[in-house]
């Protein structure tokens, strides 16, 4: 507790002094009588205090009280007073923590609260991943006159720590249910519950694959095959690569950090529903994240080991993210240098002029330890999985990444946060050739793109349909 007093009347001291001076050097009985003007004044400074004890409570609540990283929540604080009398003017703010952005409101307040009265002040904040300390607030009151002041910490009753946690709360799609968890239906015929077709009979085949029903008819033997199905998984791609470490405004989430909210909520969501899902990451070198790099770069979490020796996806998640806070960037106005090119068969929204837009800078080339990586990649990717990227598409390196996946017949969903301003003219073209690589991928496979302001669940939501349908 602080207390301070100003000499704000001072100027009326000098005058009294100066009037009563004159009048009675000039027995002057006018100059005499002004002198009570600025006495009043000084007068109204004597009795204008600040009562003793000061009794305030304040309460805060958060709304949501578990947000997912980047959902707003809504912070009330409440405050009351419980000093028998009124306090005039109480200059109040509360205690946010740096690392969180308030997006809308203010934290700060001016009031006067009668005996008993409350106040209650809100604004939002955007959640982030971890723990975050709301310290007390602090009201500054000044006495009625604004000579007295006083500034201290009130006591907070209610939340102090908002936690930004990933747990999945919402039931997924109604419209997204498995038919037969972790199955993949194909074009061939073999074993399996659903008819494909017919063919000749071969020595060796069963018995109960013949179609005797034929064989009574025709006397030919036909053996009955049917729609083969092979196990199903999902393979998760978190891009950690340095150039998706910025944020488009401070207190933001990093664009690396949002990938890695909306890969562990995908990855929640998916494990609940029994779809055997693995967890890989690109831009870490071999030997990091305690050794859970490889050789090729790539930190690999099978999602079908056993329960007792499996690596917590957790450790991964955390991984990035931490490496994404660390040095966060604003995102550069500079034009970018690349831009990506269509598929061989792109057809439909790509028309002749965003295709000669795309190629017209040939330097979107990957240097080769990124295009290495996308070897490394494809080369640990099982033979009947569906992929999730998670990049903020920032460069071309998730085109030729979906390139890659299509020649060789896996299905691809692309998780991206937008993460450029408009403000500039050189965001605008960099939100403009960004938009060319969504539509790029968009002909290779489904892409989910939205807002830092929009909550992680907006990209689960949309992305779910699209994964659970393969299964």
């Amino acid at each position: 507790m602080t207390r301070r007093r100003t000499a704000r009347w001072r100027v009326a001291l000098v005058g009294a002094v100066a009037l009563a001076c004159f009048g009675l050097l000039f027995t002057n009985v006018t100059l005499l009588v002004g002198a009570i003007i600025p006495l009043s004044y000084l007068l109204y400074d004597a009795l204008s205090t600040i009562p003793e004890p000061i009794r305030l409570q304040a309460t805060r609540e958060f709304d949501p009280a578990a947000p997912v990283p980047g959902e707003q929540v809504t912070v009330t604080l409440t405050l009351t007073n419980q000093t028998e009398i009124t306090l005039t003017d109480i200059r109040l703010i509360d205690g946010v923590p740096d690392a969180l952005r308030v997006l809308s409101g203010s934290p700060r307040a001016a009031v006067s609260l009668q005996a008993g009265e409350e106040r209650t002040l809100s604004y939002r904040v955007l959640a982030r991943r971890g723990e975050f300390e709301f310290s007390d607030p602090v009201v500054r009151i000044r006495s009625l006159s604004g000579t007295n002041q006083l500034t201290t910490t009130v006591d907070i009753d209610g939340k102090t720590t908002l936690t930004g946690a990933n747990a999945v709360r919402d039931a997924l799609p109604t419209d997204s249910s498995l038919p037969r968890a972790g199955t993949l239906p194909t074009d061939s015929g073999g074993t399996g519950l659903e008819f494909y077709a017919t063919r000749q009979y071969r020595s060796g085949d069963s018995i109960r694959r013949i179609d005797w029903r034929n064989y009574a008819k025709t006397g030919e033997l036909v053996t009955v095959q049917y729609r083969e199905e092979r196990a199903v998984r999902t393979v998760i791609v978190l891009d950690a690569r340095p150039v998706g470490a910025v944020t488009p405004a401070a207190g933001y989430p990093t664009g690396t950090a949002l990938c890695s909210y909306a890969g562990e909520r995908i990855h929640d969501a998916l494990t609940r529903v029994g779809v055997v899902t693995d967890l890989t990451a690109v831009g870490f070198n071999p030997g990091d994240i305690n050794g859970l790099v490889g050789p090729d770069g790539l930190p690999w979490i099978d999602g079908e080991q056993a329960s007792g020796s499996q690596v917590d996806p957790q450790l991964l998640f955390s991984a990035v993210t931490e490496r994404a806070e660390r040095t966060p960037q604003t995102v550069s106005t500079r034009p970018p240098s690349a831009a990506p090119s269509p598929p061989a068969a792109a057809s439909g929204p790509y028309d002749q002029t965003q295709q000669a837009a795309v190629r017209a800078d040939g330097r979107g080339r990957l240097d080769e330890s990124t295009a290495g990586q996308i070897e490394f990649l494809l080369a640990r990717l099982p033979p009947n999985a569906q992929v999730v990227v998670c990049t903020t598409l920032l460069d071309n390196w998730a085109v030729t990444l979906g390139e890659a996946l299509s020649a060789r017949g896996y299905p691809l969903v692309v998780v991206t946060p937008d993460v450029l301003q408009r403000g500039s003219p050189g965001q605008q073209l960099a939100g403009t050739v960004r938009t060319l690589r969504v539509r790029a991928l968009e002909q290779l496979g489904a892409t989910v793109s939205w807002q830092p302001e929009q909550p992680v669940d907006y990209a689960l939501r949309r992305s779910l349909p699209h994964l659970l349908s393969k299964q």
